[in-house]
């Protein structure tokens, strides 16, 4: 595997998971939906799971379970009040979205902020399983959590904060951005369109099938990048300059540029604290 010489500092954002030792009752309590002609799936969780299963049905299913951990009955019971699973279908859009008072805007689909809100005494997880269609697009959102997707050939938009973001024989394109945490991604059929791979810390592993053409973007700072593609090296294109008190002042975002193949789609690669790996799937 070759080794490809990028070095760039990035700007840094930390948000640590809740953690609590002292919760004495727990409750669980199944979920269970299924959405007949959605073609998207669209998950905004806060803590949990979230595992996603691409397969020739011909509706979203989803199962899984809320867990709520609390200090004591009446923790649990306000716990109940306070966080709840708003469930909606718009323009084909199966929406999942967990609504508490750790929301920026509470009760309110519309916003995806989210505030760490420590006063409470309790913790609510929403660990989803779901079977989808293959070429439903995926729109998967979590803070403290793993989210997986198997088999699926849709569009991609995977957010992560506090966990990994794994992909398994997929197709499609889209994005993938894990705060801390590892992406590991595999191709059963190499991209078509422009996608994104991000950590910042963890490692970015992305396996591409062997026909892969295509153009990439990699930036790392406290890592190294590598690939088993022949790859050839392309001119980092200038940033517009803009003027300041008088003068021009010119900025660059330091990807470095390569191509594999002939070029094609646009591949980013980047991290902070990890290395990234351009793998060529073997037979």
């Amino acid at each position: 595997m070759r080794r490809l010489g990028i070095s760039v500092a990035i700007s840094v954002f930390t948000l640590a998971a809740a953690s609590r030792s002292d919760y004495k009752v727990e409750e669980r309590e199944a979920i269970r939906h299924i959405f007949a002609k959605d073609t998207t799936l669209d998950i905004d969780s806060v803590t949990g799971s979230i595992m996603v299963t691409g397969d020739n049905g011909n509706t979203i299913r989803v199962e899984g379970e809320k867990v709520i951990r609390a200090i004591g009955q009446g923790e649990l019971q306000r716990a109940k009040r306070e966080v709840v699973l708003d469930v909606n279908e718009r323009d084909g859009i199966a929406q999942l979205y967990v609504n508490g008072p750790f929301r920026v805007n509470n009760h309110s689909s519309e916003n995806h902020g989210f505030h760490d809100h420590r006063e409470r005494e309790y913790e609510v997880s929403y660990n989803f399983v779901v079977h989808v269609p293959r070429a439903t697009e995926l729109r998967l959102h979590t803070v403290n959590g793993d989210v997986k997707a198997d088999d699926t050939a849709g569009k991609f938009e995977i957010r992560n904060i506090n966990g990994g973001i794994t992909m398994n024989n997929i197709a499609g394109s889209g994005s993938a951005d894990a705060l801390n945490g590892a992406t590991v991604v595999k191709f059963r059929e190499n991209p078509k369109a422009n996608s994104f791979f991000k950590s910042f810390n963890g490692r970015v592993d992305v396996t591409f099938q062997p026909a892969l053409s295509a153009d990439l973007r990699l930036k790392t700072f406290n890592g190294h990048a590598y690939t088993d593609f022949d790859v050839t090296a392309l001119p980092t294109p200038a940033e517009p300059a803009e003027r300041k008190n008088g003068k021009f002042v010119y900025k660059s975002d330091k990807f470095s540029m390569m191509r594999v193949g002939s070029g094609g789609p646009e591949l980013k690669f980047e991290t902070f604290n990890g290395d990234i790996h351009i793998q060529k799937q073997s037979h």
